[in-house]
């Protein structure tokens, strides 16, 4: 009898242990899963906020050479000069009159509509007039000076040499006839920029010439 009664005690604190084991071990595995359900939660998207990109650059996106060398070749006994290109295209003082900034076609004279060629000038290469926002904007090339104005006795098969008054307008014309005939006129008009450092007339040739 003793002996039922210790048997039944045992087998009730075993079935209890069991049950409490079990139970503790469901909500520690709970807990568990709500803490893995909350690390696994998604944090809300944050709003993009990097800026927008910039537009592409036109067609062409380019800069005009600052300086350039002409008469590398020269055949006189005046050698290279030095030409501020930037200086021509952007610089009020380098107009005849100082107040305006000088038109790309007053030497690129082919870069405008035909309708606006003034003579002598007589080819024409491009539609609209040529100015720094269109020649930055545009794919098509400026043509140099030596693209029509050849040396003497270097005229490439095919080409001719332009003429004016019934004179052979070479490279060594054509640039002298560009640069003088404005370095006068600003002389003539403003008699000062005589004192300005680089500044030449045609009777300076030193001024602008390296001696060969």
């Amino acid at each position: 009898m003793k002996n039922s009664a210790k048997l039944i005690l045992i087998a009730f604190f075993s079935v209890f242990g069991v049950g409490l084991i079990l139970n503790c071990a469901g909500g520690l595995s709970g807990g568990s899963s709500a803490a893995i359900k909350a690390e696994a939660t998604p944090t809300p998207a944050i709003a993009n906020t990097a800026p927008a990109k910039p537009d592409p650059p036109a067609a062409g996106g380019k800069e005009i050479a600052k300086t350039f060398t002409l008469a590398k070749d020269s055949q006189s006994e005046y050698g290279e000069a030095a030409f501020n290109h930037e200086g021509h295209a952007y610089n009020k003082d380098y107009s005849v009159d100082g107040k305006s900034v000088m038109g790309c076609v007053e030497c690129h004279h082919t870069d405008q509509p035909k309708s606006s060629l003034k003579p002598p000038d007589v080819t024409s290469e491009r539609d609209v007039v040529l100015t720094d926002a269109v020649y930055k904007t545009s794919t098509q090339k400026v043509s140099e000076c030596r693209a029509c104005h050849f040396q003497d006795g270097s005229v490439p098969d095919g080409k001719t040499m332009p003429t004016a008054n019934g004179k052979d307008m070479n490279n060594q014309i054509a640039f002298h006839i560009n640069c003088n005939t404005c370095h006068d006129a600003a002389f003539k008009a403003r008699p000062t920029l005589k004192s300005k450092d680089g500044f030449a007339t045609s009777k300076d040739c030193t001024i602008c010439h390296k001696k060969n």
